[in-house]
């Protein structure tokens, strides 16, 4: 999205946080496996929470005002994402694979070490949709903080023609977030076993994109 006018640049956001309000402020929202989350949350530490591109909408939306932190890419696209986070409350550290990721990574771990929540895409801001990307298993290794998966099921809703196959819930849709269980990862593994927690973790998380389907 390649947007040169500066008020159109300041409206965007604000517009897609007064969208999302609208929308899933109509909707009937309800959870499942939530009791992952609660246990978690009892011991007073913070969690990694992660999720498919395709469904990160809704989550900005649920976890609004919980001063958690997101990674979004430096682009323009990522630029329009990272405002409208900031307008549900979040903290934003911009970076991806390509660009900044490491100092992106470095600042998370900084505000998990303080008590924040944080939220990665697992599949990245590129993709290959649904392939799972090491950055969350080496925030969690470097933090020993659990990784939470996630899925949205809505029961209406709109999938678009993009690489991600990117869903917008419908208003007065009923839609659920999904708990998955959570992943802890070894503060020493790596190469070969830090790709069998990247398998674990991209297979945890299309099961869980599987039965967000069957809504």
């Amino acid at each position: 999205m390649r947007i040169n006018s500066p008020l159109l640049n300041n409206l965007l956001p604000r517009l897609g946080v007064l969208l999302m309000r609208a929308i899933y402020g109509t909707c009937r929202q309800t959870t499942r496996g939530i009791e992952q989350e609660t246990k978690l949350l009892a011991q007073g530490k913070p969690i990694i929470y992660t999720i498919w591109h395709c469904q990160l909408s809704y989550v900005i939306y649920y976890f609004r005002q919980r001063q958690g932190v997101l990674m979004a890419s430096p682009s323009r696209d990522g630029e329009l994402i990272s405002r409208i986070a900031q307008g549900f409350g979040f903290i934003v550290c911009r970076g991806s694979r390509q660009k900044g990721g490491l100092s992106a990574l470095k600042s998370m771990a900084a505000y998990l070490r303080q008590g924040h929540s944080a939220g990665l895409i697992a599949d990245g801001s590129r993709g290959p949709a649904r392939v799972a990307q090491k950055g969350p298993l080496v925030l969690a290794r470097e933090t020993q903080t659990p990784i939470l998966p996630l899925a949205v099921a809505s029961r209406h809703k709109i999938t678009f023609n993009s690489w991600d196959r990117f869903e917008l819930t419908l208003p007065f849709s009923s839609i659920t977030l999904i708990f998955g269980e959570p992943l802890y990862i070894p503060v020493d593994d790596r190469g070969p076993r830090l790709e069998y927690w990247r398998q674990e973790l991209e297979a945890r998380l299309n099961h869980l994109f599987r039965a967000s389907q069957q809504h």
